[in-house]
């Protein structure tokens, strides 16, 4: 059974008769003007106590924007396939695809406590800083690395996709944050950058609209095989989705990967 935090809760009384699109807007209008916190904390992240208190009792539960993220991933993989999760966190979103499809999961992440919540539901742990070039030689090679919501926080992710890529038999899902939303659109518009943040501004230092990650995947030298968007104002996510989906996620192949199908 994967378990679900169900924090977003169903519109009431003449709300329910709103379409979700105008729900969504009018709740995050504000935000155009506001920012995530008054006073930025500066101390540095303790990620034990940071998983302590993101979830607190709801340890390996996904939260709404999770499962919605989950499920689209769910559609770039296969049943039985090994997939590593760098960042897995308490494993909620691999506990989901596992559920789902059967893969053989491996969870790799710096916060010792969430990891023992990821080996409860059967996840193959890793204990590592991938800041560390020799860390990766301990990584077992899988059919799929995944990168949820990870890269965003890196100053050079090539640098790791790159190094990750011998470890990676099929191809990488990734997932980031869409900087081309509406609402970040319109802090521009109104003179403030984005707040893609929640305790201090430098969390983010990359950003991605869907013209981007074209750009991109290309540049580097990869392949896009799919991208795929998701959350934000539903249904206009799907038409206009680099205005109106919260978040991306791509399937990517290495170059090694593409010359290896062309020599064969």
């Amino acid at each position: 059974m994967v378990g679900v935090n169900s924090k977003k809760e169903s519109p009431r009384g003449w709300r329910r008769f709103i379409p979700q699109p105008l729900r969504l807007f009018y709740r995050q209008l504000p935000m155009i003007f506001s920012y995530p916190k008054d006073i930025i904390e500066e101390s540095a992240v303790n990620y034990d106590e940071y998983w302590k208190e993101k979830r607190g009792e709801n340890l390996g539960e996904l939260s709404p924007f999770q499962l919605a993220r989950a499920k689209e991933v769910r559609h770039l993989l296969e049943p039985k396939c090994s997939v590593l999760d760098i960042g897995c966190g308490d494993g909620a979103v691999l506990k989901y695809i596992k559920h789902e499809l059967d893969v053989i999961p491996w969870g790799v992440d710096q916060s010792t406590y969430a990891l023992k919540s990821a080996e409860s539901f059967g996840i193959r742990i890793l204990h590592l800083n991938l800041n560390d070039p020799s860390s990766i030689e301990e990584l077992p090679e899988v059919d799929y690395i995944m990168a949820l919501e990870v890269l965003e926080h890196l100053p050079n992710p090539e640098s790791l996709l790159r190094a990750l890529a011998s470890k990676c038999r099929k191809a990488f899902v990734i997932s980031v944050p869409n900087s081309g939303y509406w609402l970040h659109r319109m802090r521009f518009f109104f003179g403030r950058t984005p707040a893609q943040w929640r305790r201090h501004p430098g969390e983010h230092l990359r950003f991605w609209t869907q013209n981007d990650v074209h750009w991109w995947v290309k540049a580097i030298g990869w392949e896009l095989e799919e991208l795929r968007s998701y959350e934000g104002l539903a249904g206009l996510n799907r038409i206009f989705p680099s205005w109106c989906a919260m978040g991306m996620i791509m399937k990517v192949k290495p170059s090694s990967i593409t010359n290896q199908k062309v020599i064969l």
